[in-house]
């Protein structure tokens, strides 16, 4: 009776150690496929400020192009515009230059976390400036489009105030997309140091 206890009390524990090794295993795939869904969002994150940097080295000379053969802008305004196009590239640059999507499955998940919220907060910093900047600007670009010729100007500041309310619904969109990713690595990585 007792070398049967004890042939069953051995089998327990060698299931124990199978269950134990498998919720092992089990974990580690789960930390696994969580580091690769952060690497595609911190992916897609940056393709994102990459395509914003393009659109913004597009815009400087076609903007200027645009604002002097077809608007007849001053100097003044055009200058301050493409300083503004240029600012935002390179802030873009600065926000995103150290958040690196391989990171996240061999690095310092800690480093990365902090990094990804270093470029939460340059976003919110960046909104502090660039929306009374925005609004002076068009304000700007409605004195400069009617001032020119207002019969012919109506027009472009007609067309430049819907597209300022659609440019701004879609960078409101961006933004608060781009802001809740950042979040969801923030908590994913901070699901996954708590477990260790």
């Amino acid at each position: 009776m007792e070398n049967i206890n004890n042939t069953e009390l051995e089998q327990m524990k060698e299931q124990m150690n199978l269950l134990k090794e498998k919720i092992e295993k089990e974990k580690i795939v789960n930390q696994q496929l969580l580091r690769v869904a952060m690497k595609e969002k911190v992916s897609s994150l940056n393709r994102d400020a990459i395509i914003f940097v393009i659109l913004g080295i597009v815009a400087i000379p076609y903007c200027t192009w645009v604002f002097i053969s077809i608007l007849n802008m001053s100097w003044w305004f055009i200058g301050v515009t493409d300083l503004f196009f240029l600012a935002a590239i390179v802030y873009t640059y600065f926000s995103h230059k150290d958040i690196k999507a391989k990171e996240l499955m061999d690095g310092n998940l800690i480093e990365v976390s902090k990094k990804i919220m270093r470029m939460r907060r340059m976003y919110a910093n960046w909104l502090k400036f660039s929306i009374p900047f925005v609004i002076v600007w068009f304000v700007w670009f409605l004195f400069e489009v009617l001032g020119n010729n207002a019969d012919e100007g109506t027009p472009f500041a007609i067309g430049g105030t819907v597209g300022g309310i659609i440019g701004g619904f879609i960078g409101t969109k961006m933004y608060s997309r781009t802001r809740n990713k950042a979040l969801d690595v923030i908590q994913q990585i901070k699901e996954l140091t708590e477990e260790k």
